[in-house]
């Protein structure tokens, strides 16, 4: 015997089913379709396209919104992006990039402060853009 359902049990059904379609949608892939861009990467494919720019130059042509101020204040004064080469924390800040070329590099990663600050420790309240060389460690 089936028993009737109120509609707030109908509703949880529901939205149960199509959270459970979601994350299955968004953990799954097709396999043998095109890659999928990620945001926050710049692979060594996307790299050898624009392979004689400068790596600011790029990001300004196809991450632009990595640029952007992220410049945090805190305790002791201010912070800004912090750039990563081959896990050397770089001083100079983004102009850094001016003198990197693109084909140098294998990728490029924009992460945020929390994983930043963990990998590479304190001052990384604003993120870092990491850059792995193809001669660099990995």
């Amino acid at each position: 015997m089936r028993h009737p359902r109120t509609p707030m049990a109908a509703l949880a059904a529901v939205a149960l089913a199509l959270t459970a379609g979601l994350s299955a949608c968004a953990s799954s892939s097709s396999g043998g379709g095109a890659a999928r861009r990620q945001a926050d990467v710049l692979t060594a494919e996307e790299l050898e396209k624009w392979s004689n720019e400068d790596l600011y130059d790029l990001l300004q042509r196809v991450r632009p919104n990595w640029l952007q101020s992220r410049a945090t204040y805190t305790g002791i004064g201010r912070q800004e992006i912090s750039v990563v080469l081959d896990g050397t924390i770089q001083q100079g800040g983004l102009d850094v990039l001016r003198g990197f070329r693109a084909g140098d590099a294998r990728e490029v990663r924009l992460m945020n402060a929390r994983d930043a600050t963990t990998l590479y420790g304190t001052g990384m309240s604003a993120g870092a853009i990491v850059i792995y060389t193809r001669r660099g460690p990995g």
